[in-house]
This record gives C-alpha cells, sequence and structure tokens, in this order.
C-alpha cells in the first residue's frame, strides 16, 4: 500500500525495495494532498458542517424526518457532498493517475463524496483515497442520494465503480482497475417523483449490498413522506467484491461514485449543476449495530440485444462504403490509410468474475471506468489496436454510422486520444511513479464531436444519397479548415507548455497531445431507447476512419 509501510510484505518483489519505495510515495502522497487541499478542504468541511444542517433552510420537512427517522433505528448518518471532476486535471496532472481514463470529451462528471466510516480512523487507510472521495463500504452500509437529477440533456447515470483491488494484486500498491460494480442506474430506468421525462426530478438512491439494510433504509424513506414509486435500490454485489473498512481488513476493495452527464439542453442550468455541491443530499448510513447479513443475489447483467442496424437498413453498409470512396476522391492527398475499429475493453462484469482465475488475460484488468450503457470502440488495424501520427500536414476523417439517426442510440460520439504509456509496471520503482495506476495508457480526451453537431455531415461527400442522413463524417485535423464556413471538423489541441501547470488557452500539458505523440479514436453510443442500456455490440455498424498525408515531405 503506498501510504503505509507496515503492512505485510506480499510474496512478489523484494520487501526492502517495497518498503522503501512505500515511503517515496508516501512523500509523493503528501505532495499531491496538498496539490488537492481545496479540494480536501471542502468535502470535510461540508461533512463536519452538515452534522447541524438539521437547523438550516435546506433541511426540512420530509429530508429532515427522513433522516431522524434513520437515527431513531440505530444509524449513524454522516454527510457527503457532490463535486465535479475533470480526469485529466485532478488525476494526470495532479500526479494521482497514471491516465485519464478515456474520459468522454465534452462531457461532465461528478462524483458522491462519501464521507469516512464513523467509527473508523478520521483518515482512511490509504491518504490516497482522500482527493477523489475514494471511499470503501461495510456489506451492512448503505450510500443514499436524496434530491434532484441532473438537468435536462440526453442522458444521466448513477454507477459505483471498483477503483482499486487489492486482494490477490499483481502490483505492491493494488490494482487499479475501475469497473464499474453493476449496471449504471440511468435516466431510462431511474424512479423519479412525477410523470414525464427523469431529469431535474426528485428521487431518493439506496447503494448498498445488504437487502435487510435496504428494506429498512427504504420503510424509513417511505415513512418519511417518499413514496415507493421514487425510491431506487442499487446493488453491491458482495459475492463480487471485497468489501470492509477498518485499517485491519487490508484488502478491501476502494470504490469512487460517478454520476455521468451528456449534452445539456441549458448550458446555464448545466453550469449551476455541477457548480453546487449541495445539489443534492448524500449521505453515509451505518448501523450502529451489525445485523444479521442478508446480501442480496448477484443480479444478471442488463440485456443488450435488439435489432441490428443491418436489418433496419439494408443497405447502410453499401452507404457507408459509398462514403469511403467519395472521401477518398474529394480529399486531396499524397497517402492514406485507412482504420476500423475494435472493442475498447471487456465488459466490467466480465472482470469481476475473473477474479476466480489469475491466469485469466482479463484477471484485474484496468478497463477505464467502463459500463454498460454504451459500446466502446477505439481505432484499429488488422483487428488489433492502432494508432498514427497527426502532423500539421496530416489529416484524418473519421466516418460511420450515426446512431442516433438509426435510432439505436440517444447520441452518439467520437473523441481524440493520446495513446502512449505513461509509466512501466517492470520494477517496483516505476509502479510507485503514479499514486493509481502503472502500465497504463494516457488516454486523455482532448477534442471530440457527437451527434448533434455532425448529423448531416456525410451530405458533404454523398448528396442526395438515401442512406447519407444515417451516417456521418467529420475531419480531425491540427488547423482549422481554409473554409471558416466548414462546419464538420475537430481540432486537436497542442499542449501550451513545457510543463504543467500551463498559461492559457488549455488548462495543461495534458489538455493537448504533440505533434509527434501517437492519436487514436474513441467512439460511443449511448443508452438505446427501446432497451434503456446500451446498444448491443452486434447490433451496430462501426466505426472507421482514414489517415491523409496532405502533402509530401519536404
Amino acid at each position: 500500500m503506498p501510504a503505509n509501510v507496515n503492512l505485510q510484505t506480499q510474496p512478489f518483489g523484494n520487501s526492502i525495495i517495497f518498503l522503501a519505495e512505500a515511503d517515496r510515495m508516501k512523500a509523493k502522497i503528501l505532495s499531491v494532498l496538498v496539490s488537492s487541499v481545496l479540494i480536501l478542504i471542502t468535502a470535510y468541511s461540508l461533512s463536519a458542517a452538515s452534522e447541524t444542517r438539521d437547523k438550516s433552510a435546506k433541511v426540512h420537512g420530509r429530508e429532515a424526518a427522513f433522516r431522524s427517522g434513520l437515527e431513531a433505528d440505530g444509524f449513524i448518518v454522516k454527510n457527503g457532498s457532490t463535486y465535479p471532476v475533470d480526469t485529466i486535471t485532478d488525476l494526470l496532472d495532479s500526479g494521482l493517475g497514471d491516465t485519464a481514463n478515456a474520459n468522454n470529451p465534452g462531457q461532465p462528471y461528478k462524483v458522491l463524496a462519501v464521507p469516512p466510516h464513523p467509527t473508523d480512523k478520521d483518515l482512511p487507510a490509504d491518504l490516497s483515497e482522500l482527493p477523489l472521495s475514494i471511499f470503501r463500504i461495510r456489506p451492512d452500509e448503505a450510500i443514499v442520494y436524496v434530491g434532484p437529477t441532473p438537468p435536462m440533456g440526453d442522458y444521466f447515470s448513477f454507477t459505483p465503480y471498483l477503483w482499486v483491488r487489492r486482494e490477490g494484486r499483481i502490483i505492491a500498491k493494488g490494482d487499479f482497475i475501475f469497473a464499474a460494480v453493476n449496471d449504471p442506474l440511468n435516466s431510462a430506468g431511474i424512479k423519479t417523483a412525477g410523470n414525464g421525462n427523469p431529469f431535474h426530478k426528485q428521487t431518493v438512491i439506496i447503494f448498498t449490498a445488504d437487502q435487510g439494510v435496504y428494506e429498512r433504509v427504504a420503510a424509513l424513506a417511505q415513512a418519511a413522506g417518499y413514496p415507493e414509486s421514487m425510491i431506487n435500490s442499487y446493488i453491491f454485489p458482495s459475492e463480487l467484491l471485497h468489501l470492509g473498512v477498518f485499517s485491519e481488513y487490508r484488502n478491501s476493495d476502494s470504490f469512487v461514485l460517478v454520476v455521468r452527464t451528456a449534452n445539456f439542453v441549458s448550458k446555464a442550468e448545466g453550469d449551476r449543476y455541477l457548480n453546487n455541491n449541495s445539489y443534492a443530499t448524500v449521505w453515509r448510513v451505518t448501523p450502529e449495530r451489525e445485523p444479521a447479513p442478508r446480501p442480496f443475489p448477484t443480479p444478471a447483467p442488463r440485456q443488450h440485444k435488439w435489432i441490428s442496424e443491418r436489418t433496419l437498413f439494408p443497405d447502410l453498409e453499401n452507404g457507408l462504403k459509398r462514403l469511403k470512396q467519395a472521401i477518398l476522391r474529394q480529399i486531396p492527398h499524397v497517402e492514406s490509410e485507412s482504420y476500423e475499429s475494435i472493442r475498447w475493453w471487456p465488459a466490467s462484469r466480465d472482470v469481476l468474475e475473473a477474479e476466480a482465475d489469475p491466469q485469466s488475460p482479463i484477471y484485474h484488468k484496468f478497463i477505464a471506468g467502463e459500463a454498460s450503457d454504451t459500446p466502446y470502440l477505439r481505432s484499429a488495424k488488422d483487428g488489433k489496436p492502432a494508432n498514427f501520427i497527426l502532423g500539421e500536414d496530416d489529416l484524418v476523417v473519421v466516418y460511420g454510422v450515426n446512431h442516433a439517426a438509426t435510432g439505436l442510440a440517444t447520441y452518439s460520439s467520437l473523441g481524440i486520444y493520446g495513446d502512449w504509456i505513461t509509466s512501466s509496471c517492470d520494477t517496483p520503482k516505476n509502479q510507485f511513479e503514479y499514486v493509481f495506476g502503472c502500465g497504463d495508457h494516457i488516454w486523455n480526451g482532448v477534442a471530440g464531436m457527437n451527434s448533434h453537431d455532425f448529423r448531416g455531415s456525410a451530405e458533404q461527400y454523398i448528396p442526395g444519397d438515401p442512406m447519407a442522413p444515417y451516417l456521418y463524417a467529420v475531419k480531425v485535423t491540427r488547423r482549422p479548415p481554409p473554409d471558416r464556413h466548414e462546419r464538420f471538423w475537430v481540432r486537436v489541441p497542442e499542449p501550451p507548455c513545457e510543463i504543467p501547470p500551463c498559461q492559457a488557452p488549455l488548462p495543461s500539458y495534458n489538455h493537448g497531445i504533440e505533434l509527434d505523440k501517437p492519436v487514436c479514436i474513441g467512439y460511443r453510443a449511448y443508452l438505446n431507447p427501446a432497451t434503456g442500456a446500451g446498444p448491443d455490440y452486434d447490433d451496430i455498424i462501426w466505426d472507421k476512419a482514414i489517415w491523409f498525408k496532405l502533402k509530401a515531405k519536404r
């Protein structure tokens, strides 16, 4: 463990090296914590101040009755908060993580700041768990969200993630996995107050592994005035997780609870949501006496299969071929190379279930926040991951099916990522270069475009083609196109300085990609409206790209 040198050394590596690196990491963590002090002060001052929130105007009526009922029934209730995170700034720039986890460019994230266990030490077992509200949870505890869902947009979801696994670890500090513990609770499936769409509606979400605890908390919510029709259960599948909080449970999993949103209808409403750390009430609910365990059975994964795009539109793949030929004809170039796409990561559930087989190729595999509300694809050649260099005289045209137009997604998108490995796991010293992760790709999403913006883009290449309304084609470039009226292009920024922190126009070095660094394209298609889940990989036609050298080398 990076912050604790009294851990029994595991049977891998040299114990002296391990202890020395632990000391070095301890110093680094302290440095990281200094840079994260504002986050910590905010989270913990909110937690402390919220112990008196019943006296404030915000806590009244049924929310106050709910909390009072919990405490009267033998639960300890501690308040948390919500706050936005930028995975590039808060992981890469801070030195906490070796990757930005293939963030979805242009789409914001929030996390639920879960306070520490009430009878544990004031600080968690690892200091490194503080800055991103990384938490551990007991099997009989619950996290409760009370308040409005995010503002109107295309999509939202609540997803707890397994962050680091220490049981059966491959490297000394624990294995950075970032896998969804269950299917997301999303805007298609959440129960809220009132009728109509689920956005900005009151809801109650109870995250727990224990059915008995859920029933007690849900009953108290109903007694306080929250109808069953707006109360949601989110199951931590204890059969697949290592739950526990106290310092002696050194092999317990750590988690982070992420709220995704996409394409707010009102930017002002979206900004108010993101900047309001008290947008909703977050409680950690702990029984004063441990009840007899009644773990939930592990839920079956959500079904994704529906009708394929090939069935819905029999000429769609031929239309895609016509689009490719038109792109090749219309883009003057001296060289070109075609890219297909492949699945980026295995499913979170598959990774969790691989725990029983250390020989599995996906045992403790890092999967960058994969969740089942979208397929994840990336650029490839010959069935293997592939990238390219995007120089000043290069151009990439990304093209494919607009899955929102075919009806298989609420929205779809493309993102541009750096595709190099930031650190090595080869030696104990290298393993401790970052607090979380080693040997991972940077995957910093620096630019992108979604189906709202690339709708109609194929018409510029195949005007009048009956399949053009269901296709897209977007230029990816280093410089704006000569025609200032051209709409369908994405600029890949270069880093604005040598070493973080950086000055404008970009927030930091990692918000850009250098001219000589490898680049890849990632693709998403969120939430089939017909199933309430991500489109099945076999139901969609996968995206493609063409790299062009526009000028001969001088």
